[in-house]
């Protein structure tokens, strides 16, 4: 199953629904906070031409608090009675990308993607949640306005209606938190996040000159089918590794996804300006494809 790119696309449609908060015992001041965006109908298809929602940018998207840190996000594709959506009933999250539109991104700032503002966070299928380490966050303040842009795919006959549902964590301001900078790290940097691959394996770089110098402590990763790994190395330091996201794919359909797993440490490495970071993207496909993905997002404090 192919998988349709991240390239920033003209709307200005946007639903909320509300805020739900109940305290954590992780730390007593952290408090639970699940935000539902859509609803989305997706049109119905078939398994070779499913229907889909493409690319649409919502702005102004609802925000789990207006001046907190946010600890972990967690991502979840449902029906409106909760019920998880997936490929079983025929809906797919292909991706969705949330940015922080008054915010420079860290690696396409100045081009035509970073206009969408820093992102902050993005899940494929394999709805990959990331908690931070104790004592870190990521700062919402009240002037801030958050962008998403959505991809869904439908491949059952019927039309059907979802909502991308968050999970947050979050913490007060007035907290000692440490601030993360989300990095994002991808094989087609600024472009639509695609590339080609041949049949057989590949490993295919690029690199980062650091400009957010500090802490890494977080990371995660995403691939396409028959993807095997990303990897961030500091080749400055003699391409020594600092994260590898492993893709745990579907033993019985290997062109999807079913994990990545992430990296997390106080710190994982620490990171100068001026290092080269060089990410892999390794595929193992029985036939030449163009249109996957290898992209990494790290979070860093900055020092």
């Amino acid at each position: 199953m192919k998988r349709l790119g991240l390239g920033v696309a003209l709307a200005l449609l946007c639903s909320l629904l509300g805020v739900v908060g109940t305290p954590s015992t992780a730390e007593a001041s952290t408090t639970v906070k699940t935000v539902w965006y859509g609803p989305f109908t997706v049109p119905g298809g078939t398994m070779a031409d499913p229907g889909m929602i493409h690319n649409r940018l919502l702005f102004g998207v609802k925000r789990p608090c207006s001046d907190c840190y946010i600890t972990s996000f967690t991502p979840d594709l449902v029906y409106g009675t909760g019920t998880r959506a997936t490929m079983d009933t025929g809906m797919m999250l292909h991706h969705t990308v949330f940015t922080s539109q008054w915010r420079s991104d860290a690696t396409c700032s100045g081009n035509l993607l970073g206009l969408a503002g820093e992102r902050f966070f993005a899940s494929g299928n394999e709805r990959t949640a990331i908690s931070f380490p104790s004592g870190y966050g990521y700062r919402v303040r009240w002037y801030d306005s958050w962008n998403m842009l959505v991809d869904l795919m439908n491949h059952s006959t019927q039309d059907q209606t979802v909502y991308i549902k968050v999970t947050y964590t979050v913490r007060p301001s007035w907290e000692s938190v440490q601030r993360l900078k989300p990095v994002w790290l991808d094989i087609d940097q600024c472009g639509d996040s695609e590339y080609n691959i041949p049949a057989g394996y590949s490993d295919t770089h690029w690199n980062w000159w650091v400009n957010v110098p500090g802490k890494l402590v977080a990371m995660l990763g995403h691939v396409h089918g028959y993807g095997l790994a990303v990897e961030a190395t500091n080749e400055s330091q003699g391409g020594k590794s600092l994260c590898r996201s492993n893709a745990t794919l579907d033993p019985m359909d290997p062109t999807m996804v079913m994990e990545m797993s992430t990296c997390t440490g106080n710190p994982i490495a620490t990171l100068h300006q001026g290092d080269l970071v060089r990410l892999h993207s390794m595929y193992d496909s029985p036939v030449a494809e163009n249109d996957v993905m290898g992209i990494m997002l790290g979070y860093i404090n900055p020092s």
